[in-house]
């Protein structure tokens, strides 16, 4: 496989310092890191902010480990998504309708 079909993940600060911005896939190959970009982002008990515009793809396990860290942050402050992918967006209005699971999505522009 070359070089160019290998998926990557990059994680950077946003400018104001108020999150991350996630840039490129979430699958098999970047797991890892994103289980890293979750923990460490939901480490403390501050709000959360995750900007996933930029996010090209994300499998189920991926999105699992989001509702994991989202279920972590209970209680402290929610887990924001902001502009997450279309599917994406759909997939966690059909599995946290009701749940104990609170994920605010916003679809404006992270600053």
């Amino acid at each position: 496989m070359s070089d160019s079909h290998i998926s990557r993940l990059q994680v950077v600060p946003l400018p104001d310092g108020g999150g991350l911005r996630v840039i490129g896939a979430v699958d098999l190959s970047t797991r890892e890191a994103w289980r890293n970009v979750l923990e460490s982002a939901t480490a403390s008990d501050s709000p959360t902010r995750l900007d996933l515009s930029e996010l090209s793809f994300i499998d189920t396990r991926g999105t699992s480990m989001l509702l994991t860290a989202a279920q972590r942050q209970r209680g402290t402050a929610p887990l924001t998504i902001t502009r997450p992918p279309r599917v994406l967006r759909r997939v966690l209005t059909v599995l946290c309708p009701g749940e104990p699971v609170e994920i605010v999505i916003e679809e404006q522009e992270a600053s």
